[in-house]
């Protein structure tokens, strides 16, 4: 089956804070449903909102919010992560993927142009390798000054998808006399609230044929009180549920991913009181413990290496 956006489409993109029915946004010819962030977050609504634009007819792709900042060994989690939970939530392959690189969210879009390409195209090729089509999200500002896009373009072609708002607040269609003015976007963001309706609004730049490959949504593991006693997460690590406290011992860094190469959050002080619901131990017999931070978000700490504790167990 291939999937075809025709040029001077217009449509959205969706997370969590918007509605699952298709139809509550007329006009749309595609969506793109955010269903990952990070290494641990899923979008709750992504199973319905991919659903309602597949019995609608609506061509539907979906997108990750990257925490890796340059990191590539993270970029690789997350993109494991993300295309695991993409197939689950139902994105079919062959349809788009992007990665949203941006400020935010302990995205850190500072560090120097090389660091952060490689780390997209690290993620982008994980896209790739699984099935789908990997396109690249972004603001016109980053993508001219934080990324080296030719390297990226040279490898995915036509994959940009531009965010460059001609003005602030309700839009109702796209102003082609002022923008795009770079090469190889494939789809342009032009407004925040697109026809007074408080969603995304964008527009095909050139047509878009995706191959795809139904895929039937599943149930995906979540932090929740049905979650198995033990599981395994994407990087192999196993993970075993357990309520408890944890009073840090030193200062320990508090991490986005359950990694040394993963984001720092913040670094406890010593006496840090932390609830945590789950642990793993890693293959250098470090114990991490899984610090739920609201929002569906995780934090990771090591509290034991080897037998040696770096803290107080309660």
């Amino acid at each position: 089956m291939t999937q075809v956006i025709e040029d001077r489409s217009y449509g959205i993109d969706q997370a969590s804070y918007q509605n699952s029915n298709i139809s509550a946004y007329p006009g749309a010819k595609f969506t793109i449903v955010k269903t990952t962030e990070g290494l641990d977050y899923q979008n709750p609504k992504a199973v319905a909102q991919v659903a309602s634009a597949k019995q609608a007819g609506i061509a539907v792709g979906g997108y990750h919010y990257a925490h890796f900042s340059g990191n590539v060994t993270q970029a690789i989690q997350e993109g494991n992560f993300a295309v695991q939970v993409a197939k689950n939530m139902g994105i079919p392959l062959g349809s788009l993927f992007a990665a949203d690189w941006e400020t935010g969210s302990g995205n850190v879009t500072s560090g120097n142009k090389e660091d952060n390409t490689n780390a997209i195209l690290a993620f982008m090729d994980v896209v790739a390798k699984a099935g789908y089509k990997p396109f690249l999200y972004s603001g016109k500002e980053l993508l001219e000054n934080n990324i080296d896009t030719k390297r990226i373009t040279d490898k995915y072609g036509d994959c940009l998808w531009v965010a460059y708002y001609k003005v602030e607040g309700r839009q109702d269609a796209a102003d082609f006399n002022w923008f795009p003015s770079m090469d190889h976007v494939a789809i342009w963001q032009f407004a925040d609230n697109w026809k007074g309706m408080g969603i995304d609004g964008n527009i095909t730049v050139k047509k878009l044929e995706l191959k795809s490959v139904a895929s039937k949504p599943k149930a995906t593991p979540t932090q929740t009180s049905t979650q198995p006693k033990t599981w395994t997460d994407v990087q192999g690590m196993t993970w075993h549920a357990e309520d408890g406290t944890f009073i840090t011992g030193g200062a320990i860094n508090l991490r986005w991913g359950a990694s040394t190469e993963s984001m720092l959050i913040t670094t406890l002080p010593a006496g840090s009181v932390v609830k945590y619901n789950a642990w793993a131990r890693d293959s250098a017999g470090r114990v991490w413990l899984q610090q739920p931070r609201g929002s569906n978000h995780n934090g990771y700490l090591v509290g034991r290496v080897g037998k040696d504790a770096w803290g107080e167990f309660k």
